[in-house]
Order: C-alpha cells, then sequence, then structure tokens
C-alpha cells in the first residue's frame, strides 16, 4: 500500500487505532496508538512527533530525545481481535526512526530496521538484487512461570531465588498421564500428548489472513513442556524481519489471552532441548538463485554460495553477539542437544553450524544456506544484516569455507576437528561481545562504531550483572565450603 491507500482503507474498514511499532536496538517491541482521525497525509510526509527517545533502552540521552517516527504505509496490516478486548478495530504500521529532518541522511543509527535496510543496499555492489530469508522461530508455550521470591532477591534481598514452569505437558505435572512428554521426547507428538496444536493453528490462521503472513509448517518441537515451531515461507529482507517481529508478538498476545505465558528464551528447562531461530539464506539476481550452481555435483552449490558460506563461518564468533545476544543464549550452545557448536558446514548435517538441505537436487528455487546457530533473542533486524554483511565479506574476500564435513561433528575428535580445521563458537556472551570487539569491521560501514560500541556496552553489563548474581545451583553446590 502507499499512504493514500492506507487512509482510504482506515476509513472504508472503520479502524478506530492505529498502533506504530518500532523495536529498539535489541528488537524488543514498542508501541504509539494514535486514534485514526488523527492522521492524515502529513502523517506520512513529515512523520509524527511522538517520540521521546531518552526513554528507550540504548537510544538518546534525555538532553537530546526528540525524534521523528515515519510510518512505513507497505507494512500496513488490520490487527487480529486478540489485541484489543474492547472489539474496537486496530492496524498496525512499522516506523522508520529518524533524528530531525526526514530525509535519508537524518536516519537514525541505532534503528535496527534502518540497519537491515542499509545492509539491504550493500547487495548492488556485486550485482545482487535481493536476498531471501526463512527464519524457523521456536518458542516455548507454558501455563505459568513463577519466579520467586522476585528476580532481584539474590542481589537485594538476600532472601535467594527460584522459578518453576508448569505445564500439563511437563514429566513433573500432577494428573498428567494422557498428556506427558519426557525430556527430549516432544518432536511430532499426536494430540493428546500435544497440548498446543489449536493454539499453534489458531497463530498460523491469524499470520495469514490479517498479516498475510504464509506458513510452511507448524509443530511440536523436541522438548516437554509446550516447545514448538512456526516455519515461515521466505520473503525478502525487510519484509521477513517485519513478520517476525509480528509472530512473536501475536504469539504472546494470543498466550496472554489464554492465560498461557510465550517465551522466546532459550533454555529455560534444564536437560531438555531449547529454542533455535535457524535461518535460511539464499541470494538472487530477478529471477535467477546466484547461490545455485547445476555442475556443481557436490552441493550443487555455486563459488558465490560457498563464498557466502566462508564470510558467515569466518565471522561466526563475533555474530554470536548478535545472533545469540542472552547469557542464556549460551546454555543452548553445548553439546548433546542438537544446538551447533562447531564452526563448519555440511551437506543435510545438522551437527554443523551451517547446513545446505539437500532433500532433492536440480532445484535451483530452494537452493539455499542453513545458519543453525541463532536463537529467538535476537534483534531480527540486525540478525539479517548481519549475517548479509558477513556473507558479502566472504564473496568480496573469496573466502572459501573448505569442503562439507560429512560426518556427525558432536562425535569428531579434537584431532580431527583439528584436521578439519573446525573451530569453536564462544561459550559466554562475554567471550562473543569479546570476539565481537577483535573482529567487526565488517560491520562497521552499515552498523556504525556509534551503535557496536552502545550495543556491546549495554550487553556487557548485562553478562556483568549476571556473572555477580549467586544462584540457587552455586548456593546447593558451595554452601556447605
Amino acid at each position: 500500500m502507499n499512504s493514500d491507500q492506507v487512509l482510504k482503507t482506515i476509513q472504508n474498514e472503520n479502524i478506530a487505532f492505529i498502533d506504530f511499532w518500532f523495536v529498539d536496538i535489541f528488537g524488543e517491541l514498542h508501541n504509539v496508538g494514535i486514534p485514526s482521525y488523527a492522521i492524515d497525509k502529513d502523517s506520512f510526509v513529515n512523520g509524527l512527533e511522538k517520540l521521546d527517545a531518552s526513554s528507550i533502552v540504548g537510544f538518546k540521552a534525555v538532553n537530546h530525545s526528540d525524534m521523528i517516527l515515519m510510518p512505513d504505509p507497505t507494512s500496513f496490516k488490520i490487527l487480529p481481535n486478540d489485541y484489543d478486548p474492547g472489539n474496537r478495530k486496530n492496524a498496525r504500521i512499522f516506523c522508520d526512526l529518524y533524528d530531525g529532518s526526514v530525509n535519508k541522511e537524518s536516519r537514525y543509527n541505532r534503528d535496527s530496521r534502518g540497519i537491515a535496510h542499509k545492509a539491504s543496499e550493500k547487495l548492488t555492489e556485486l550485482g545482487i538484487t535481493h536476498t531471501n530469508w526463512g527464519p524457523e522461530i521456536e518458542f516455548f508455550v507454558f501455563d505459568t512461570i513463577n519466579v520467586y521470591p522476585s528476580p532481584y532477591a539474590a542481589t537485594h534481598s538476600y532472601g535467594g531465588s527460584g522459578y518453576s514452569i508448569e505445564s500439563k505437558e511437563s514429566p513433573w505435572a500432577k494428573g498428567n498421564v494422557s498428556t506427558a512428554i519426557d525430556l527430549k521426547e516432544g518432536y511430532y507428538p499426536s494430540q493428546p500428548k500435544d497440548t498446543l496444536e489449536g493454539f499453534r493453528k489458531d497463530v498460523c490462521d491469524d499470520l495469514y489472513n490479517y498479516f498475510g503472513i504464509k506458513i510452511e509448517a507448524e509443530h511440536h518441537e523436541v522438548a516437554t513442556s509446550g516447545q514448538c515451531e512456526i516455519n515461515l515461507v521466505y520473503d525478502e529482507m525487510i519484509a521477513m524481519a517485519d513478520n517476525v517481529i509480528a509472530v512473536k508478538n501475536l504469539i504472546k498476545v494470543k498466550a496472554k489471552r489464554k492465560n498461557k505465558v510465550a517465551t522466546f528464551m532459550p533454555k529455560p528447562i534444564f536437560g531438555d532441548n531449547a529454542s533455535a531461530m535457524h535461518t535460511h539464506q539464499s541470494l538472487w539476481k530477478e529471477n535467477t538463485n546466484v547461490m545455485y550452481d547445476q555442475d556443481d555435483k557436490v552441493a550443487q552449490m555455486s563459488q558465490i554460495g560457498r563464498y557466502y558460506i566462508g564470510g558467515i563461518l569466518s565471522h561466526a564468533s563475533a555474530l554470536c553477539a548478535i545472533t545469540n545476544p542472552t547469557t542464556n543464549s549460551y546454555k543452548r550452545l553445548v553439546p548433546g542437544f542438537e544446538a551447533p557448536v562447531n564452526v563448519c558446514w555440511g551437506l543435510g548435517n545438522r551437527s554443523a553450524a551451517i547446513r545446505v538441505p539437500m532433500y532433492s537436487r536440480n532445484q535451483e528455487k530452494s537452493k539455499r544456506m542453513e545458519y543453525r546457530v541463532p536463537d529467538p533473542t535476537a534483534n531480527i533486524y540486525l540478525l539479517e544484516a548481519a549475517l548479509l554483511l558477513a556473507g558479502l565479506d566472504g564473496i568480496k574476500n573469496k573466502i572459501d569455507p573448505g569442503d562439507p564435513v560429512e560426518e556427525n561433528v558432536y562425535k569428531l575428535s579434537t584431532e580431527k576437528k583439528r584436521e578439519y580445521h573446525i573451530g569453536s563458537l564462544p561459550v559466554s556472551l562475554k567471550g562473543s561481545l569479546d570476539s565481537l570487539a577483535s573482529d567487526s569491521k565488517f560491520l562497521e560501514d552499515v552498523f556504525t562504531r556509534d551503535f557496536l560500541d552502545q550495543y556491546s556496552d549495554l550487553k556487557y553489563k548485562e553478562y556483568t550483572a549476571f556473572a555477580q548474581t549467586p544462584t540457587a545451583w552455586e548456593v546447593s553446590m558451595y554452601a556447605d565450603a
């Protein structure tokens, strides 16, 4: 849609409020609602003077806080009924952020959506017209999460802290003979064990009917206690990032309406699988998939595609600061739970950081690479931008990834890994931030040094708070020392 079509739709559909959406530097969704009668053509020309940037984490100081929200009419969508218990009809529009006048030079450098836009413009330097992205979004839906006595107990009241998770599917729940799923036994169960099939289908229906987001598949995932996965049909870079924000928010909203809680925290349950966001990527020049090479007998992957893979693998440790941005992320990146911990690529090999799907050959449309490292706490705009820039760096510098690894990487000896030149991912958020500090040149032209410094500073503080907080596990282990 353009702005005129949006204004006409608002009138014809009797839209009461428009929710203007944007995200902070960590991908957290923010919203301001404005009555439809207060929106006019000028709103799309000069933007909305509605943002106090000093109140958004990681944005601006209080003495330079005025910013403009510029609505993107192409992102206009009518919202599902779950968004308003008052039965009003609402719509949403994503906004770009501007610092002062509305022109390309004034685009705010800490606007995640703007960073993704800027990264996508780098494609033209290599004759590539667009990229397609297809994330697999994993998450948990619990009946409740109880944190007691408070999330700050250990540091503020010295009273200790802990948490409990309740789910009809959990093996520790009472009265759940027909719904219990043991640890690591939740892959594709049928009803009645799968208690969330109806919930996922409701989400998928709303995603398609309201947001126009097409779904490849939905299913229960490997973990117990309501681990789910929704796979999105591929789309171009910015459209897909917007879609991921919408999907995550709708899941949370619909779970809340059902008195449940949805979480994209990667590893909430000890001893069980965690949630990932495997991200499929392909490069295109008009209608030609430049990752595809029919004559390549190994992977039917072009040399450009191999260089793209090489770029991502060469920057994998630094990328973790963006693709796996929480302290909890590194409780997922451990051996034994189907998460990648080794930096290599393979064909149909889910033990590698990068997998090139090989279901069938001679399929140009579906030739792609899947990066299996990210988790759903990542800011999708930054994730896409960083992966793209790493891949393009690989193409520019002809970084060859070597031969694909055919073995189960989890079972390779240390000696074999050295022979195959297989590195390891960071084991902590601090490790990934340290890697980013020493390997950020490939990002700086788009992300800017200012953004990377602010992002890293806030994340280092997050890690420090985590590292200094005693946990229930530590107390039980060391109290009698």
